[in-house]
């Protein structure tokens, strides 16, 4: 089977940092940069080392987390440093049409020639919204939702009973739809709400146990503080799958993809563990009894010791392995079953491009470096609707 196109997703890590500073664009609005501006040399390094990067990954599509705020910018970027690829953009030149807040965006490049005669756009938000309050029964309304966490006295930093809280999507999850072989393909991109709460996480003491650390005032606080940090987190990825079941409610077997950058970690951290009881991927997924609205995962059968795309020690649990999976290609029945589409993903067509991303990033000094995160591919193929009959074995 020949290969459909190849599907990528990148965190590139503020990018906003080292295209700022070449091109002069954010150097009044210091806010824009991560507090570790690199110098010119750096900064230009970076670009030219994330140029190098892309070409040999060569995706078709090439989803960037945390690139350059505002439409016109990122155009700048790609017209500068990607120019073989084309930057899928909103029509018009209002840049509240991406719902995002913020310096880390998110934006689809697609090769020129996969995106011609394919009607390659981004969805509307509009839609999003009315699918996913028609999906959540009007708890999610235009875009906004509340859930239950415990209340915060940031004056006296205690913390409450649970009190319902108000949340939308910082970064809005961006749709990339295009028509392949008379079909709708969809991918949703995502950059989700960091688990960052703006506080280092307290010292423990070296004779410390856990009930004596845990009992503390300053890490209860803490705790509580990230409690609702990924509560918020839970109900973005939820958002996401309602969007999903309202697309099952129009079609009976909808090809979707979602990837990008869901910060969730390696599963049941300490506290999904402790205060939420589950992980963040096991909700975008969805229930494997109904299993043709289940997400595959690209990187099920990747190996085990290799599937992680970035390092982070954590110190509230800092027993835990320090590599994890943040970056992640999912999709839907439709590309894991033969006959229901004219695309497929075969076995082992997943990879995290470790060998890539460290090549290229060896020399290069820190401030130099493409990004903290390894990009994540998937092959997808075209599937052979009417195959020829194979010639019996003499």
């Amino acid at each position: 089977m020949s290969r459909a196109f190849k599907l990528t997703s990148w965190n590139v890590e503020w990018l906003v940092d080292s295209f700022g500073v070449v091109s002069g664009r954010f150097e009044e609005n210091s806010k824009g940069f991560a507090g570790r501006r690199p110098s010119m040399a750096d900064a230009r390094a970076k670009l030219d080392a994330l140029r190098l990067e892309v070409l040999e990954m060569d995706a078709d599509i090439l989803f960037l987390v945390e690139g350059v705020p505002g439409a016109e910018a990122m155009q700048e970027f790609v017209d500068t440093y990607l120019k073989e690829y084309r930057l899928i953009r909103h029509p018009g030149t209002d840049d509240r049409a991406y719902g995002t807040e913020g310096h880390q965006w998110m934006w689809f490049l697609v090769k020129p020639a996969l995106a011609d005669g394919r009607n390659v756009h981004l969805l509307d938000l509009s839609v999003w919204k009315s699918y996913t309050q028609d999906a959540s029964f009007g708890s999610h309304s235009n875009g906004k939702w509340f859930f239950s966490a415990p209340s915060l006295d940031e004056e006296t930093e205690t913390v409450g009973a649970n009190i319902r809280h108000k949340h939308d999507h910082y970064r809005h999850p961006q749709v990339l739809v295009m028509t392949y072989e008379g079909r709708r393909v969809e991918i949703v991109g995502c950059h989700f709400k960091s688990k960052h709460i703006g506080e280092n996480v307290p010292t423990r003491k070296a004779s410390e146990s856990n009930e004596a650390y845990f009992a503390r005032p300053d890490v209860t606080w803490f705790m509580a503080k990230a409690h609702v940090a990924r509560a918020k987190l839970t109900t973005e990825a939820s958002d996401v799958r309602y969007y999903i079941d309202k697309r099952f409610a129009q079609e009976e077997i909808p090809i979707i993809f979602v990837i990008g950058d869901l910060n969730d970690g390696p599963g049941k951290e300490l506290l999904e563990r402790e205060y939420l009881l589950h992980d963040l991927i096991g909700v975008l997924q969805g229930d494997v009894f109904f299993a043709r609205k289940f997400l595959n995962h690209a990187l099920f059968d990747y190996p085990q010791d290799l599937r992680w795309t970035a390092r982070f020690e954590d110190k509230l649990d800092p027993t835990r392995a320090p590599t994890i999976l943040l970056d992640h290609i999912t999709f839907t029945e439709a590309l894991s079953r033969r006959g229901l589409g004219p695309l497929i993903v075969q076995p082992r067509s997943g990879v995290v491009e470790h060998e890539i991303h460290d090549r290229i990033n060896a020399t290069l000094p820190e401030k130099a470096k493409t990004s903290d995160h390894a990009p994540v591919s998937l092959v997808v193929s075209n599937h052979e609707t009417n195959p020829k009959p194979r010639s019996p074995r003499k």
